[in-house]
């Protein structure tokens, strides 16, 4: 799989609006880089490109393709992450499937889990849209309970506790039920 085909099948999938479209390019691509021992700079740069298209925000199932960055962190250079985070944010309100939310949370907190994702997460729990609002307390819960900067996961635990006082029941609710899954795990 070349760099046109990367691009004629990621667009043939923007076409078709079919979610296992993207199961099957996160694969190809998966088995590129396992096999190349890095993410190929071109890939991470169409694919960059579609996370930015509102067409692919719209779509059900976008996360599907989402998560070749989670199942390629460690392969990921460190400009590519820094140039993956800014693409990130800057979609994230833009996603109309919820499951693009979490997992992109899921990735600012588990995998960057540092000050960068702190800083994102801050900014993205001020965001207009309910929905992904909603899942910025499972990106700080994986930083509370994971980071290994005692300091950053005692200002994440904070944020959680903050949130529960947002104006949306949905966002207090998600910050409760993090601030809980903490808890129990003794944090």
């Amino acid at each position: 799989m070349n760099k046109i085909d990367v691009d004629t099948e990621l667009n043939a999938a923007l076409s078709s609006g079919d979610p296992t479209s993207w199961e099957q390019i996160t694969f190809k691509v998966g088995n590129i880089v396992l096999e190349g021992g890095s993410f190929p700079s071109d890939y991470f740069r169409s694919i960059l490109a579609l996370l930015q298209r509102e067409q692919f925000q719209r779509l059900e199932g976008s996360w599907k393709l989402i998560r070749v960055f989670e199942e390629n962190w460690k392969e990921l250079s460190e400009a590519q992450r820094v140039e993956l985070l800014r693409v990130l944010e800057a979609s994230y309100q833009a996603f109309h499937d919820w499951m693009s939310c979490f997992v992109i949370s899921g990735i600012l907190g588990e995998l960057y889990s540092d000050e960068r994702a702190f800083a994102v997460l801050c900014r993205l729990k001020n965001g207009k849209s309910e929905m992904p609002r909603s899942f910025v307390p499972h990106g700080f819960e994986h930083i509370a309970r994971n980071s290994s900067n005692p300091e950053l996961a005692r200002r994440a635990l904070e944020e959680l506790a903050n949130m529960q006082q947002d104006e949306s029941p949905m966002v207090r609710g998600e910050a409760m039920e993090s601030l809980s899954r903490l808890k129990k795990t003794k944090l």
